[in-house]
């Protein structure tokens, strides 16, 4: 959930904001004279946003997973062996 917060507001209660957002699926969007300026969220969120952003920028495994779901669509599969034939 995003909810709006002015940067005094912010600045007013910032470890509680922080122990929310630490807490919970929560992100702050901070604004100052009502246009959003910052965004307060938790550090894996934003990780694992930046790693998303990061393979969708690679346009050679965009091409990749294009191609491997339209396979799949195809029905065009290879089966996997079973795991205990590797035992």
């Amino acid at each position: 959930m995003l909810e709006g917060i002015s940067v005094t507001e912010a600045r007013k209660s910032f470890l509680p904001l922080i122990e929310k957002v630490d807490s919970e699926l929560y992100c702050f969007m901070v604004t100052r004279h009502g246009r959003p300026v910052a965004v307060v969220m938790n550090y894996e969120e934003y990780s694992r946003m930046v790693e998303t952003l990061k393979l969708i920028e690679d346009k050679q495994l965009t091409r990749e997973i294009k191609k491997g779901l339209a396979e799949i669509e195809r029905g065009n599969l290879i089966p996997l062996p079973d795991a205990d034939d590797n035992e």
